[in-house]
């Protein structure tokens, strides 16, 4: 794994030449590159806005070997289960090759697509709408391209066998069984039978990747041999058309997890086969939302970023003030990063500026600490400072949270003071009557508390919850 020069923990997805640095995805910036180039994303380099390079899906795949566990359960998906459940009940019509044959067709089709998808970087597999893809001939012809190629070996089998005896055609047959996998995988690379039938090309892979191809064919003969093992294991046990369908459903599942094996080999080992991969195609199992391009002030965050992961906490802060004073509107990230920048670097009077506006984001996202933080901050650069009823109710809930209640009561006081009309106002005077009784056990001082809020505020809409902690309190 390539780790991200920013993030070490993570794998880099770009690589930036002009600084010969790796970045993940959430460090690089992104943006529209336009119509003329398709509407498709740019990475730029958070340092030189140089355009970056995808890495490739080196760094993000491990070996097919390491991940035989997560293959094998690649159709587990309810659609897919349905797929496979719905056509393994051909095998119970006995008395309709026809229907059997269609849902053999169906479910190679599937498992084709499957290959192909996985191939592409997709490693989730096919939803409802990719199982039948396109037009009818869209689903035949990659069918009747493998059957063909099936038919050409066996029958090249058929003549070896009648002119060099029996022994040379098992040889050959056991030897066709080995390479069917690569010619499976250069069929769906190329698309061409005629290439997926010259010993050039489907020679090219195991000579290639040489060791992991013979783990992948045992595999892959594992997968075939399976379902007649469970079937010779638990057919004494079950109803025989329950333990036919059972078999079919189990083909089913071993042709698709084999498809996928399959195009997870030609997909880690794309480079050495020559199969173009773009970064937009790779998807993990888990998939990913489609990325946007970054908004101003994310842009101007990630190149913050760099400049504080390389020391230059100055510049970063100048950047800052440059590109407000351009028009730029902070984000709650950006706020954050040069809340801290002039923190550390002991800048009061612009921190007495910024302060309030990190406060408000701060609230906005619920971070109590950073919230707390700010505030300080705000009150060290001017004792007077009221910060909005909203963010100033909040402070005072966020301090009486971390024990810290006399200074609650202090808050909840000046908010009532400073901003008498405020919605928050009858809260401040219960949460205050609230502390004074659970924390300071002056249920005198609370009673007093809550009685002048029920006079100042008879209409309240929280005047039955008022009323009966008024009554809880001993008061009238």
């Amino acid at each position: 794994m390539t780790p991200c020069s920013m993030h070490p923990t993570r794998a880099a997805h770009w690589y930036c030449p002009n600084c010969d640095q790796s970045f993940c995805p959430d460090c690089v910036i992104k943006q529209e590159a336009g119509s003329m180039a398709g509407n498709r994303l740019l990475r730029s380099c958070p340092k030189c806005l140089a355009e970056t390079r995808w890495i490739g899906t080196e760094s993000l795949i491990k070996p097919f070997w390491e991940r035989l566990p997560a293959i094998f359960l690649y159709p587990m998906k309810p659609a897919t289960l349905i797929y496979m459940a719905v056509l393994a009940l051909g095998a119970l019509i006995f008395w309709s090759w026809i229907v059997k044959f269609v849902c053999w067709v169906l479910l190679l089709n599937y498992a084709y697509v499957a290959l192909k998808k996985t191939a592409r970087g997709d490693l989730r597999a096919p939803g409802v709408d990719e199982m039948i893809a396109g037009n009818i001939v869209d689903v035949v012809i990659p069918v009747v391209k493998q059957a063909l190629l099936v038919l050409v070996l066996a029958g090249i089998g058929m003549f070896v066998a009648g002119k060099l005896g029996p022994a040379a055609g098992i040889l050959y047959m056991l030897l066709a069984l080995f390479l069917l996998p690569s010619m499976i995988i250069v069929l769906v690379n190329t698309e061409s039978l005629i290439s997926a039938l010259n010993p050039g090309a489907f020679l090219f892979l195991p000579v290639k990747i040489g060791r992991a191809y013979f783990v992948m064919f045992v595999f892959l003969a594992l997968l075939a041999g399976a379902p007649g093992a469970l079937l010779n294991w638990f057919m004494p046990y079950l109803p025989v058309l329950l333990g036919v369908y059972l078999l079919a459903f189990a083909e089913n599942y071993y042709t698709v997890v084999s498809y996928h094996l399959m195009g997870y080999v030609l997909l880690q080992y794309r480079e050495t086969i020559g199969y173009e991969l773009s970064a937009d195609d790779f998807k993990q199992e888990k998939g990913r939302r489609r990325e946007a391009p970054d908004d101003p002030a994310a842009r101007e965050s990630k190149i913050i970023a760099v400049l504080c992961r390389e020391g230059r906490f100055a510049e970063a802060a100048a950047h800052v003030r440059q590109w407000r004073r351009s028009g730029g509107e902070f984000s709650a990230a950006l706020a954050e990063q040069y809340f801290q920048l002039l923190k550390n670097s002991g800048d009061k009077t612009a921190l007495r500026e910024h302060a309030p506006d990190y406060l408000d984001f701060a609230v906005a996202a619920g971070k109590k600490k950073e919230a707390l933080e700010a505030f300080e901050a705000c009150r060290e650069a001017d004792p007077d400072y009221v910060p909005q009823a909203p963010a100033m109710f909040k402070i005072g809930e966020y301090m009486a949270e971390a024990g810290r209640f006399r200074e609650a009561l202090k808050i909840f006081s000046r908010l009532t003071k400073t901003h008498p009309d405020a919605d928050e106002v009858p809260l401040s005077y219960f949460r205050a009557a609230q502390l004074y009784n659970e924390r300071f056990m002056d249920a005198e001082r609370a009673r007093k508390i809550m009685k002048t809020l029920m006079k100042k505020y008879p209409e309240h809409t929280m005047r039955s919850k008022f009323q009966n902690y008024l009554q809880y309190l001993g008061g009238a």
